[in-house]
């Protein structure tokens, strides 16, 4: 049995798995990477379709779209397209339609557009800033987040239903664990996956990197206050 099909019976949710059979991950990936889709020695790996970019490696993908547990008409916030094969695996289960997916990277937003549009029209594809979510279509059933937050978006928890889940990665460049936050009245109930390594989340809710023009005017902000705290401790 190929590696294809060990991944399909590891699918506890029978949409998903039919998505899964239906959506060739092969129409989503670059002409060099296209060969590797299933390949079982890259199953477990990301593969970079960008210098900068990589798409999520194959099993840990679809483990995080199961345990979203994602059901039909559920509206959907998906933050990070990428190459749209995950998308498209949502599309199947919930309906195209039903969906908003973010995508912050301009080379990728034009990658999706060209890859993913054709085939499921209806999607909400939007070039944006994902970590602020995106508040006119709220609420959301679930969301689901393909890069590394600082700590838990709260901006995005907001934007949730309640009883809504959130399957996001948390955490720096060396440790992350991978999240399972459902909405809960007043206190989230957060659950700890396990260990993940992503790339970064970009954006005003993300991580600043030193070239960052927002990370440049928090900079003078803080600069500024301290100036004034300083300032103020003098005279008095």
């Amino acid at each position: 049995m190929g590696a294809k099909e060990d991944l399909l019976r590891s699918i506890k949710n029978s949409k998903l798995a039919n998505a899964f059979i239906k959506v060739n991950r092969e129409d989503f990936l670059p002409q060099l990477l296209k060969k590797y889709a299933y390949d079982p020695n890259y199953i477990d790996k990301p593969f970079y379709v960008t210098p900068n970019i990589t798409t999520t490696a194959l099993s840990l993908g679809i483990y995080i779209l199961d345990i979203l547990n994602l059901e039909e008409n559920q509206k959907v916030l998906e933050i990070g397209t990428g190459i749209g094969y995950y998308t498209a695996l949502i599309a199947e289960v919930v309906g195209e339609n039903n969906i908003v997916s973010i995508e912050i990277d301009d080379t990728m937003f034009e990658y999706a557009k060209n890859v993913l549009l054709i085939r499921y029209p209806l999607i909400k594809l939007l070039k944006t800033d994902g970590s602020l979510g995106y508040e006119k279509e709220a609420p959301y059933d679930r969301i689901v987040v393909w890069a590394a937050a600082p700590t838990i978006p709260c901006k995005l928890y907001d934007q949730l239903k309640e009883n809504g889940i959130m399957v996001v990665p948390i955490g720096g460049e060396k440790a992350q664990g991978l999240y399972r936050i459902t909405k809960t009245g007043y206190e989230p109930k957060i659950e700890r996956i396990g260990d993940v390594i992503f790339m970064k989340m970009r954006g005003l809710f993300g991580f600043y990197d030193n070239d960052d023009p927002n990370e440049r005017r928090i900079k003078k902000l803080e600069e500024k206050v301290n100036r004034l705290l300083s300032k103020f401790m003098n005279q008095n």
